[in-house]
């Protein structure tokens, strides 16, 4: 998935930006001791299926049962005026809906103008589906930072303190989690 191709002849690829974004998260937390491991590795630019990232999480889970699962996205639609974050969580009240909230919370710190995309008919947040997130066994989000087909919005993901900002959410995230859940 892509930005379009912009006026300036630039370009923003999800997946590339994406891992970017987790390469720079991983850092961070490794160097706050923080086991860090991935169903897609950063370097690698294949695309990896979810048959394939799914039982990779699940055996993570099984070795590591207090493990839980961001998932890195950026949003596109046909339409350019669209905007804003929102976050995925599996059906049903878990500790998932507060991971999140806290991430949505942390997310917006950082970017305080940002659309809230939310589904608050149970109370917070996420947006629930009941694809891929209900079969991964451990806590887990996937987050929708922006929308990479809204111009602004993509020239903040194209840009590294954009993308530096993202991981930065992710990190105090990952942080909150550990000292309040």
């Amino acid at each position: 998935k892509r930005s379009p191709i912009w006026e300036d002849g630039s370009v923003y690829y999800e997946g590339v930006g994406n891992r970017q974004i987790a390469n720079i998260a991983a850092q961070y937390l490794r160097a706050l001791g923080w086991k860090v491991l991935f169903t897609v590795e950063p370097s690698d630019h294949t695309d990896v299926s979810l048959r394939t990232r799914i039982p990779r999480s699940n055996a993570y889970f099984k070795m590591n049962p207090t493990a839980f699962q961001i998932s890195i996205h950026s949003n596109g639609v046909s339409n350019e005026s669209a905007n804003g974050a929102e976050v995925f969580t599996s059906i049903g009240q878990t500790r998932s809906d507060k991971i999140a909230t806290i991430w949505m919370e942390e997310h917006i710190k950082q970017f305080p103008w940002l659309n809230i995309r939310a589904d608050r008919k149970d109370g917070d947040v996420d947006k629930e589906q009941s694809l891929a997130m209900n079969k991964v066994n451990c806590n887990s989000i996937l987050i929708e930072s922006m929308f990479h087909t809204n111009r602004k919005e993509c020239e903040i993901l194209m840009s590294e303190s954009g993308r530096e900002k993202i991981a930065i959410a992710i990190v105090e995230t990952c942080e909150r989690v550990h000292k309040e859940l």
